[in-house]
């Protein structure tokens, strides 16, 4: 899985998202996604893999900055939804700073536990703050 990170950060994959989740007591990668050009890639990542389950997701970001310059950033998006299991929130909060930390190269962490905190508009504003 680090190996895939590194490629992917360095932009050596075609994949705009690493999707990982805990099986048996180890983080893994479950799925690279692809770039995709379609006005709504990103929400049709969301309807497909953000649901009920945890995740943590490494996404290849593009976006615009406050002065309209094209810019991108490394983001890893901690996908725990308040309508996850009780024992998986669990897991996956006490895992996160593991994963951080396994992770070099992250220019942002978000945590979501709901569609509107892990929106682009809300990915976009936090990676104009920065």
């Amino acid at each position: 899985m680090i190996t895939t990170f590194n490629d992917f950060k360095l932009k050596r994959t075609s994949f705009r998202f690493l999707v990982m989740k805990i099986e048996k007591n180890e983080v893994v990668l479950e799925k690279g996604v692809d770039k995709v050009d379609s006005a709504t890639w990103y929400d049709d990542f969301c309807a497909e893999y953000l649901k009920d389950t945890p995740a943590y997701v490494a996404i290849d970001f593009d976006y615009k900055t406050t002065d309209g310059r094209d810019a991108d950033k490394v983001i890893l998006l901690s996908w725990i939804p308040d309508t996850a299991k009780i024992k998986q929130k669990m897991s996956y909060a006490g895992t996160k700073e593991a994963v951080k930390s396994a992770l070099v190269g992250v220019a942002l962490n978000i945590n979501a536990t709901d569609l509107a905190e892990a929106g682009l508009d809300a990915l976009t504003e936090a990676c104009n703050k920065v």
